[in-house]
């Protein structure tokens, strides 16, 4: 969907909330698959996701572009959701794959090797919940500084040098002890 479909499709579900449709075609695979890396579960993912497009139907005539990508104010919406439903439970669900590190791994400069990608999992455990998203939504996710920036609240730059700052901070965990 380009910029101007998609600001129509906002404007038309805006005066009609059946025309929200659309918008929720569009979206729902990268919001599923975004709480599916999270949740762990299917039956959980659909319930979020669900939830999260139903809250953004409901909030989208307060919502405001502010040149910021539709989509990340889903993805805000969903993390908002899955910290609610973790907070509730009083736990948190951190597996990554393979190839959900390979930005990561790259970015390192580390081999995809079960002995490398085991230290790069023992360095990212050593990491608070803050910095762990912060990595999750930038090559987990694949998303831009910007959209990392909408969905956490800050600035671009503060995105960007957050996520600097911790690729440092791993490097320094990886980096082996003479």
């Amino acid at each position: 969907m380009t910029g101007e479909e998609e600001q129509a499709a906002i404007a038309a579900a805006r005066s009609d909330p059946k025309r929200f449709t659309p918008l929720y075609e569009c979206y729902f695979g990268d919001i599923f698959r975004f709480l599916l890396r999270r949740a762990g579960d299917r039956d959980l993912t659909n319930d979020l996701t669900q939830e999260t497009f139903l809250k953004a139907m409901l909030a989208l005539p307060k919502y405001q572009e502010r040149g910021l990508p539709f989509r990340a104010w889903l993805y805000r919406i969903a993390l908002n959701e899955l910290r609610m439903y973790w907070r509730k439970r009083k736990e948190v669900l951190i597996d990554l794959s393979y190839t959900q590190v390979r930005g990561l791994s790259e970015e390192m400069g580390l081999p995809m090797e079960d002995n490398e990608m085991r230290r790069l999992g023992v360095a990212m455990g050593k990491l608070d919940e803050e910095r762990n998203r912060l990595m999750e939504l930038r090559y987990m996710d694949g998303l831009s500084y910007l959209e990392i920036g909408q969905i956490l609240g800050i600035g671009e730059d503060a995105a960007k040098m957050r996520t600097h700052r911790v690729l440092a901070q791993l490097r320094t965990y990886l980096s082996p002890r003479a």
